[in-house]
């Protein structure tokens, strides 16, 4: 399945920012439900949907920013899919510290410094490897100038989740 995810992410990089998806996608995973209305672009490419739904009375988890710290609060690296590779290892263990994968994440925020097209396509190659899911949450990319995490921190992803 990840092959297919990765195939996927690299096809949808050919696709331009416009292509419509001629009817809604519905996809489910765990409880909740993720949708891609006709009318808009197809985002599955880019790593996310439009819309995430979440049961009435579903517990949700606010899982504050996460980057490519080790257990002592230093970067680890500076090239940037080394810090996305981390950064996604730190947020799954924030998610494990609640019972909770990444499977169950329904909104996803990505803070790029410095961003440019390049660490997109690097974010949504490692990501597509790496996020362990067949459903992509509701997202954003926001680029900044920079983060205040630490010096040389290139990105960062704050994540909800629902249980």
């Amino acid at each position: 399945m990840k092959k297919a995810i990765t195939a996927a992410l690299a096809a949808g990089l050919a696709h331009t920012a416009h292509a419509q998806a001629p009817t809604s996608a519905v996809l489910t995973q765990e409880k909740n439900t993720f949708v891609n209305p006709a009318g808009l672009f197809d985002p599955r490419h880019n790593g996310f949907s439009h819309l995430a739904k979440v049961p009435a009375g579903t517990e949700l988890v606010y899982v504050a920013g996460q980057w490519a710290s080790d257990a002592t609060g230093k970067l680890v690296a500076s090239d940037f899919e080394t810090q996305v590779r981390q950064t996604l290892r730190n947020l799954k263990a924030a998610l494990a510290a609640a019972g909770l994968s990444t499977r169950h994440v329904v909104k996803q925020t990505v803070y790029i410094a410095e961003f440019s097209p390049e660490k997109k396509a690097a974010l949504i190659k490692v990501a597509g490897a790496e996020w362990g899911a067949e459903v992509f949450p509701a997202g954003t990319i926001v680029p900044v100038p920079m983060l205040a995490t630490a010096p040389g921190c290139l990105i960062e992803v704050e994540v909800i989740a629902s249980k």
